[in-house]
């Protein structure tokens, strides 16, 4: 038995009329509770301990049920007890004992340790067991994807980095597909969706992504947003997007075991490229992971793909064509800048914004808020236009028929070059007119007529090859009138009428 001198004693007794509990003074004073609870028992501090002889109860007596004296009285001794009723509250909401802790701190004032709120918060919990339900799927019907980290490869600097491991694993044979790549992007990852179609020979009805950027634009429970490009190759090859909830990864858990399996089987090796290691991961694949016998089917997952293939969808004759995706605006004039040409979308879209998908050999016009094709165009040079019949107006407005009358006026080359602009344009000529008239004020009507000529001789009806020559053969005349000026006639008679008077008197 710990005999305590008379300091430590006093000391103990102080802290139990504190209120303080055993387990509190033991890590305070270093003294262990049997001999704290001793010297309190002593002093009168802490009640008498109980008689422990046992009694046997009659017929009447019946033990009460369910109850574990222990903890009721540790439940009892807890100084965590005169808050149960907030620290219940806060249990219900999904609060942890940290969390539940810091309240106590901090609005009710708590003094005791973290590990007492850790303890009665574990007494109010049920510990039950997850159970997990294991998800099979009929063959050809569903395919799971993701990324994970490959094995160390050397960069274009020479440096060691894990490159991404794309993975993708059928639902019923739990063959799978897997390769590395150094960047990802939305077109990398559709086209390695692309290449593991056409390594099983078919794709699946639907393949299920986590909520990565890469296919999707916004994730949600109800109403995910897939990316446009994501969604146009899945549609392409037959199949749609599935989502996981977000935070819920464990909905593609085929995936997610094929991603540790090849993780395992590239553990303490290093390649000298990408390539590399993608030539390793094939002969893997082909030579022992499906070879295997799957833990879960208990069969060799070679055999069960040769059952899953007929169920594939046939691929599509042709690759997928990749696009870009953005946003124009359509100018008064009808048309939309890309990539320095000019294409032209329906009259009643000017003014507002379209979504516009810029492919290899044509651009398509696409309405935002139907996703409807409004006009598809073949790619055209930087300055030049692409416009449909459909979209001319059925007459030229008299305004223009006007503009081509007033131009004629400077000559008859200049009439040449307005009536060929005109039959070319038609209404959208109106911009090339202002632009002439423009260059007759400034510059004359003689030098315009002279540099119509040689647009005529070489047949550019273009505003920038008559400005181009204008500007380097300047010949400005000079002419007795002026818009503004009066001419000298009206000075003479006006100096007449001034000196008549003078002459009279003389």
């Amino acid at each position: 038995m710990n005999e305590l001198s008379v300091t430590a004693k006093e000391t103990i007794l102080g802290l139990l009329r504190l209120g303080w509990t055993q387990r509190r003074i033991e890590r305070e004073t270093g003294h262990r509770r049997e001999t704290i609870a001793r010297c309190g028992r002593e002093a009168g501090v802490l009640p008498a301990k109980a008689a422990t002889t046992p009694e046997v109860p009659t017929d009447s007596e019946q033990p009460a049920p369910n109850v574990d004296a222990s903890e009721a009285k540790a439940a009892s001794r807890s100084v965590c007890e005169p808050y149960r009723a907030f620290i219940e509250a806060e249990a219900a909401k999904g609060c942890n004992a940290k969390v539940i802790y810091q309240g106590l701190v901090e609005h009710h004032g708590f003094e005791d340790s973290y590990d007492s709120v850790k303890r009665f918060v574990r007494k109010l919990r049920p510990s039950y067991s997850k159970i997990s339900c294991r998800f099979e799927t009929p063959p050809g019907e569903e395919s799971q994807v993701d990324y994970g980290e490959g094995a160390p490869t050397r960069d274009a600097k020479g440096k060691y980095r894990k490159p991404r491991l794309f993975v993708m694993t059928l639902g019923m044979s739990r063959n799978m597909f897997a390769k590395t790549i150094w960047k990802s992007s939305k077109q990398a990852w559709s086209e390695l969706h692309e290449e593991a179609f056409m390594h099983f020979g078919g794709a699946t009805k639907i393949v299920r992504p986590d909520n990565l950027k890469e296919g999707i634009r916004e994730a949600d429970i109800y109403d995910p947003q897939i990316n446009v490009l994501y969604a146009a190759v899945l549609s392409h090859y037959g199949c749609v997007a599935m989502p996981c909830r977000p935070y819920a990864p464990d909905l593609k858990g085929k995936v997610e075991f094929s991603i540790g399996y090849v993780q395992r089987a590239l553990k303490g090796k290093r390649f000298e490229s990408i390539d590399e290691q993608n030539a390793y991961l094939a002969r893997w694949n082909e030579r022992w992971a499906s070879t295997r016998i799957h833990g879960t089917t208990k069969r060799q997952v070679r055999a069960m793909f040769e059952e899953e293939r007929p169920f594939l969808s046939p691929l599509p004759p042709t690759r997928f064509e990749y696009f870009r995706t953005g946003e124009r605006t359509v100018h008064f004039d009808g048309f939309i800048e890309v990539d320095g040409a000019y294409y032209h979308a329906p009259p009643t879209y000017v003014g507002t914004r379209v979504v516009v998908h810029i492919g290899r050999l044509w651009i398509r016009i696409i309405d935002p808020k139907t996703h409807t094709l409004l006009r598809e165009h073949a790619v055209t040079g930087k300055g030049q236009r692409r416009i449909i019949e459909a979209d001319l107006p059925k007459q030229t407005p008299p305004d223009i028929l006007d503009l081509v009358a007033r131009i004629g006026r400077f000559g008859p080359a200049c009439a040449t070059f307005a009536r060929a602009v005109e039959n070319e344009r038609g209404a959208m000529a109106m911009r090339t007119f202002f632009g002439v008239l423009d260059l007759e004020r400034r510059y004359g009507a003689e030098s315009l007529e002279r540099a119509c000529e040689l647009a005529a001789s070489a047949q550019a009806w273009r505003y920038r090859f008559l400005r181009t020559y204008l500007e380097r053969h300047p010949t400005p005349s000079l002419t007795s009138k002026h818009p503004i000026i009066p001419g000298i006639d009206t000075y003479s008679l006006h100096f007449a009428f001034l000196t008549q008077g003078e002459d009279h008197d003389k």
